[in-house]
């Protein structure tokens, strides 16, 4: 598997800077792991669109904001003759409102797919299991594994799913995760966010091989968010747009 990262950012983009995205390759199939501002970009069209599989981890538009212009750009080029499958989309079905707003999307070559927790994915010789986790709205951790290596990306997430992220990472070879917050920040241990160190937490009782930080404000300096997570676990990295992570 091959994972590039698209995005890193929340809640808007800056120079240089998306909102969270991962792709993952393996063979001729391409995984994406949601779709925030920006990570469209940082896509090869029409060729990465080929054997493209979508996976939005919940509806809040940092993640799925760009699934509008892959949706219209496989419409254009299916019409073109250069796009023979369609995109396959997976999201969670709520919000309703915004769930009916994509799936409803007539300019698109597309199929749609919903995630609940006992989903199961099979594409080519990969398998993707899912993790309803605590957020504002229905979201759901990733993990992505081809029977050698295992990825696992938290989404956005509480601390309150600790136990839970703890045994659904457990030994994978990369967690990425989300770091929005830092400790002197001063929000409450328990919000609707991790701090890097709350991450680094996970990560150590997960024993995962390597934890990648990502979703971060972007008026902060990252390495903040290295430096905090270093203090619980050594083999940390800031994820980057245009990184090769595996």
């Amino acid at each position: 598997m091959r994972i590039k990262v698209l995005g890193t950012q929340s809640p808007y983009v800056t120079e240089n800077h998306n909102c969270p995205g991962f792709l993952i390759e393996s063979g001729q199939h391409r995984i994406m792991l949601d779709c925030g501002s920006g990570t469209h970009r940082m896509l090869d069209f029409p060729n990465d669109l080929n054997n493209l599989h979508v996976f939005l981890t919940h509806l809040h538009r940092d993640h799925y904001n760009d699934i509008f212009n892959i949706q219209y750009a496989s419409y254009v080029f299916h019409n073109q003759k250069r796009l023979e499958n369609p995109v396959e989309i997976y999201l969670p079905m709520s919000p309703q409102r915004i769930y009916g707003d994509i799936i409803s999307e007539s300019n698109s070559y597309t199929k749609y797919h919903k995630i609940k927790s006992n989903t199961k994915v099979h594409i080519g010789e990969l398998e993707i299991t899912f993790l309803l986790v605590e957020h504002a709205v229905e979201t759901y951790a990733v993990k992505v594994t081809d029977g050698r290596n295992t990825i696992v990306y938290t989404s956005d997430v509480s601390f309150i799913s600790r136990e839970q992220l703890v045994d659904f990472a457990k030994y994978a070879n990369v967690l990425i995760s989300e770091s929005s917050l830092l400790k002197e920040h001063g929000f409450p241990k328990i919000n609707s966010h991790l701090t890097a160190h709350q991450a680094a937490t996970i990560a150590k009782e997960a024993e995962v091989g390597k934890l990648v930080l990502t979703h971060f404000w972007p008026e902060e300096d990252v390495n903040k968010y290295l430096s905090e997570a270093k203090e619980i676990f050594e083999d940390v990295e800031v994820a980057i747009e245009g990184m090769i992570l595996m």
